[in-house]
């Protein structure tokens, strides 16, 4: 059986659609369209339905879903067994990000890494929606969370610290508070997005819970420049409000260590050449830059 239709039908079971599944393929509508009828062809049964939410497995494509997943897992599991003897990392390694670690942490360093291993290519997924290892839209994952229910492996490599900021110019027109009641008199950028934020929105609250709450942001960008423009003070990531000689760090005994960093990767594939250069990059640069992660340098 041909494996590069069986990869075709998988990409369309998870995607639900010929166009999503071509997108994941880097391939076009038309092709993945021939390839599933020529799969379904092969196999003499119909494996997709059409529904209102897309396609669907039908009974028989369910059943060749099962083995399929497990045909993928031996593929994965063959190809690092071969190219983990392989003298040389090469290939492309997709990695999920936040877009505020890529900016501020690890851009700065791609150079050195693309210098040491020119053959490897990085592929940054920074969009806010989690991506799926077990659907190949990334190889490797730096969640702010643990690992979830993809049965990934990998282990807490930093701790990301978040703190209160202010423009200097906000500080020059206020008496940053020292104290608890202090901040009745103070404005605060708090957090529109609380589903994704919970923890620093509840931390954020409580520590400055007498103050006026005069703008809500859903992203960390737009809380940067509302503070810089002096419309207040926010919690924010360390990393991020100290790369900005304009803000001062409020109340630096309220540093909160808020999020474990995980890096994560699918168990089949962390023998890859590639995918253990990227692992063991990330893991170094966390060590060398843990008291920058942690916010502990400028407190």
């Amino acid at each position: 059986m041909d494996w590069d239709l069986c990869r075709t039908f998988i990409a369309v079971a998870e995607s639900g659609s010929y166009l999503g599944a071509a997108r994941r393929l880097r391939s076009s509508h038309p092709t993945v369209g021939r390839e599933i009828a020529a799969l379904e062809a092969q196999l003499g049964t119909k494996l997709f339905v059409r529904s209102n939410d897309g396609l669907a497995l039908t009974v028989q494509g369910r059943r060749f879903r099962e083995h399929t997943a497990a045909m993928e897992a031996a593929a994965l599991r063959a190809e690092a067994a071969v190219s983990a003897t392989g003298a040389k990392a090469r290939g492309l390694v997709k990695f999920s990000i936040g877009p505020t670690l890529a900016a501020y942490w690890l851009m700065p360093h791609m150079a050195s890494f693309i210098e040491t291993h020119p053959d490897v290519q990085i592929e940054f997924v920074t969009h806010p929606f989690p991506v799926s290892v077990r659907k190949r839209e990334a190889d490797i994952v730096l969640r702010i969370y643990q690992s979830g229910d993809e049965n990934l492996v990998g282990r807490k490599i930093a701790r990301l610290g978040v703190g209160f900021y202010a423009s200097r110019d906000y500080a020059a027109r206020h008496s940053l508070p020292q104290h608890r009641d202090d901040w009745k008199r103070h404005n605060i950028v708090g957090f529109a997005d609380r589903a994704s934020n919970a923890e620093l929105g509840r931390w954020s609250d409580h520590v400055a819970r007498e103050a006026t709450v005069v703008m809500r942001c859903s992203s960390q960008a737009d809380m940067l420049a509302a503070v810089r423009a002096g419309v207040g003070i926010c919690a924010m990531s360390c990393i991020v409000a100290d790369a900005h000689d304009d803000l001062i760090r409020v109340a630096p005994d309220k540093l909160a260590g808020i999020s474990d960093i995980w890096l994560l990767a699918h168990p089949d594939l962390i023998d890859l050449p590639a995918v253990r250069a990227v692992i063991d990059f990330v893991t170094q640069r966390s060590r060398a830059d843990r008291v920058l992660l942690s916010g502990a340098a400028r407190a």
